[in-house]
């Protein structure tokens, strides 16, 4: 499956869906054939959570993408998603592996820290997710991350699957790419979007010459 992740990743936003276009608008992105689609969703109850996901983890099945549960390790359970996606307040990749097991993915952000990115790759995370180099509306206080530390990430070990993540659009996408990343995380470049369809194809389209 490390052959998966790489392309373009999906993250879901609760505030720039339409949330009565809702389950439409995420079978429309994930039959573009995303590599992945995590479902990331805060501050709601939890059966309203577990009712989403359900759903999503249908569409995901039909359209065969990978499906990333964010923060919520028992909700993967529940609703047998693919993964898991945790950061540095959630629960850590060493009970989430245990509560998981092996069969599992656990992908784990690392910021532009460069001894955490270590960390996880020697734990054998899936995946990390690395950034933010540009402005985000998503995390608009976010520390940025240069190229270069992304690179000097990278270099860590240039095979591991690694996604870059933050303020990423069609216009900045092949920068991003030729730091050695292996894809893009996109959430309002995608989903901020008028046309949703034409940004995803504009997206693979230039991602094309590097995956």
């Amino acid at each position: 499956m490390i052959n998966d992740f790489k392309g373009l990743y999906l993250i879901t936003d609760e505030k720039l869906i339409n949330q009565d276009k809702y389950f439409d608008i995420v079978d429309l992105a994930c039959s573009l054939q995303p590599s992945i689609l995590q479902f990331r969703i805060k501050d709601c109850d939890y059966s309203e959570i577990l009712d989403k996901a359900k759903e999503l983890r249908k569409i995901t099945r039909k359209h065969n993408t990978i499906f990333i549960i964010n923060d919520y390790p028992q909700l993967v359970e529940d609703v047998d998603a693919d993964g898991l996606h945790i950061g540095i307040t959630d629960m850590s990749f060493d009970e989430c592996r245990s509560l998981l097991g092996n069969n599992k993915i656990i992908g784990v952000s690392c910021y532009g820290d460069i001894d955490r990115a270590k960390e996880f790759i020697e734990k054998k995370a899936n995946y990390i997710a690395i950034g933010t180099p540009y402005k985000t509306k998503t995390k608009p206080k976010r520390k940025f991350t240069n190229l270069e530390t992304m690179k000097e990430i990278v270099n860590l070990d240039p095979n591991f699957p690694i996604f870059a993540i933050g303020g990423i659009e069609t216009s900045n996408v092949e920068e991003i790419m030729n730091t050695g990343v292996k894809g893009v995380a996109v959430i309002n470049g995608v989903f901020g979007s008028d046309n949703i369809k034409s940004k995803i194809l504009d997206f693979k389209s230039l991602l094309k010459k590097f995956v």
